[in-house]
């Protein structure tokens, strides 16, 4: 069994039996998957583009896991998830950490194109939802995929599923039961992305937020050659290759005219921007000087070893900076945020794959809250992302 219902397990015994029916019903919503399974799911944040200003984005394929399934079966009992610790173990300082990584993505071999490029992955957003005088934290978790495809004659596409809500800690459950075990909450939409190191994810959807789980969606589809966003520049395909191996000229590139760089430092625009470029179909000698960029911020730091909340092991690096107006993805239906804080100080975590020096995951988590607010889910997280595998595949992965 997966670490993840081991976790649930322990923390609040084994759950009852769905009520009759509610399994068979929320299979029949799972996700499809790709190619030998002709099933698709979406990863909202563009993974293709550069600052998540939607925290999805083009994916590659990752079937749903045993883990993803099993939840989905019993969505509708809305059980309390807790996610793990990441408890740092002694290990080399985050320059060296990033400098292995580059080491390792430099040895691995340059794909050959095919039809599309394909990005996946898993995204969680704790949210506080309820009535203003019994307000309780949930877990909304999210599945994006992004198509990306070679040709501008085919269209790429961003796809998304919901997959649950549940509360957040046996206190939130209390307080959900409290408000009448609601399954919808009308004022707060979907979110289908990664929140910014603000909180705000910028991606809420105009449906209401929904425990129940959906089917893949189709967020957008577009068509034309510029399909790749590094920074605020739209490449093609052929521009993306072209990319300088030099990490002074890519963080030129990456700030130069970047809208987004003035809302924040330096060091946390640059530990956003880079890992969906990573995910990119970029030369490997260019994922290597990302990585040699990175190693040279101020402020980057090491975590050691850390499980990320799929329960996988991966080498992290972490920056910490401080933000006004923290609003934690609560995005209105109206597509205005609400501040949930004055202020609050970010920890951004970025956890990598040693096998393949690709990212494996990524969390936002409350380091420092203003005096008398508190943050109830494990160790200040409010947000992560899971990465599912990128590849090129000439399976269209959804009807065309």
């Amino acid at each position: 069994m997966t670490d993840e219902l081991e976790l649930v397990r322990e923390y609040f015994g084994e759950q009852p039996p769905p009520e009759p029916g509610v399994a068979a019903a929320a299979k029949a919503r799972l996700p499809l998957s790709e190619p030998g399974n002709r099933k698709a799911w979406r990863l909202h944040r563009p993974l293709a583009r550069g600052w998540r200003p939607s925290r999805r984005s083009p994916l590659l394929w990752a079937g749903l896991s045993a883990t993803v399934a099993a939840a989905a079966a019993v969505a509708v009992t809305v059980t309390a998830i807790q996610a793990p610790s990441p408890v740092p173990a002694p290990g080399p300082g985050g320059r060296e950490i990033l400098l292995t990584a580059a080491r390792t993505v430099a040895r691995a071999p340059q794909p050959v194109p095919a039809r599309y490029w394909v990005t996946s992955g898993t995204v969680g957003n704790f949210l506080k939802v309820g009535p203003a005088d019994g307000p309780y934290l949930v877990l909304e978790r999210v599945g994006v995929q992004s198509w990306m495809a070679r040709s501008p004659r085919d269209p790429s596409r961003y796809l998304s599923q919901a997959l649950w809500v549940r509360p957040a800690s046996p206190s939130d459950q209390a307080a959900w039961r409290r408000d009448g075990s609601p399954t919808v909450w009308k004022n707060i939409g979907q979110d289908t992305g990664l929140a910014d190191p603000y909180g705000d994810s910028g991606d809420g959807l105009i449906e209401p937020l929904s425990a129940a789980p959906s089917k893949p969606t189709s967020q957008s589809a577009s068509y034309g050659a510029r399909q790749f966003q590094v920074g605020d520049k739209d490449l093609s395909l052929r521009q993306l290759l072209a990319l300088p191996a030099d990490p002074h000229k890519l963080k030129d590139q990456l700030l130069t005219g970047s809208r987004h760089y003035a809302r924040v430092s330096q060091s946390a625009y640059l530990l956003q921007a880079v890992p969906p470029i990573l995910q990119m179909p970029v030369t490997p000698a260019v994922r290597s000087a990302l990585y040699r960029m990175l190693a040279t911020m101020p402020g980057i730091r090491s975590l050691g070893t850390v499980k990320d909340v799929s329960g996988k092991q991966g080498a992290a690096v972490a920056y910490t900076a401080k933000y006004l107006n923290c609003v934690n993805g609560m995005s209105s239906l109206n597509g205005f945020s609400r501040a949930l804080f004055p202020s609050c100080d970010v920890e951004q975590i970025l956890i990598i794959d040693p096998a393949t020096g690709l990212p494996q995951a990524e969390e936002l988590r409350y380091a420092q809250l203003p005096p008398g607010r508190t943050w109830p889910a494990p160790d200040g997280l409010f947000s992560y992302e899971i990465f599912g595998r990128a590849h090129w595949t000439n399976h269209p992965g959804v009807s065309e």
